[in-house]
């Protein structure tokens, strides 16, 4: 059965794209990731570590996966509640990290890539499925 919209109704965010739904669940997840790595990565940063870009520097990795991780979420949330600046704020950070995935290929070739796989599809997801939601107003 189809269901008839009048003119002045619109859509909600979540009636139009399964696409934004999975970009913020995403996100959200991500974010939450990064800030685990991130706190772990600072409560350890004294002992040494291989790392791919700045040697030996824990606590850098740690403060960006953090500060990424809370950004992530943050975004994640925001594509939920359909906020447009969310969603390129959602883009850009997935963006970047697929780069960061690609800077641990070395030490974990699987992971890096999954990930980076994961955030392709998530800038799929909010570059190619608009999101706005009807505020009732």
């Amino acid at each position: 059965m189809k269901v008839t919209k009048m003119p002045h109704e619109t859509e909600s965010f979540w009636e139009q794209s399964g696409w934004a739904t999975y970009g913020a669940i995403m996100l959200f997840g991500s974010g939450l990731v990064g800030i685990v790595d991130g706190v772990w990565a600072l409560r350890y940063a004294d002992r040494e570590a291989d790392l791919v870009v700045l040697e030996k520097n824990i606590e850098v990795w740690g403060a960006v996966s953090l500060v990424g991780g809370i950004a992530l979420l943050a975004a994640g949330i925001g594509v939920f509640d359909g906020q447009n600046w969310a969603r390129w704020m959602g883009i850009v950070l997935a963006l970047l990290a697929i780069v960061w995935s690609v800077g641990w290929a070395e030490l974990q070739p699987i992971q890096s890539l999954i990930g980076a796989l994961i955030h392709i599809t998530v800038v799929y997801a909010l570059a190619a499925h608009s999101v706005t939601v009807d505020r009732g107003t």
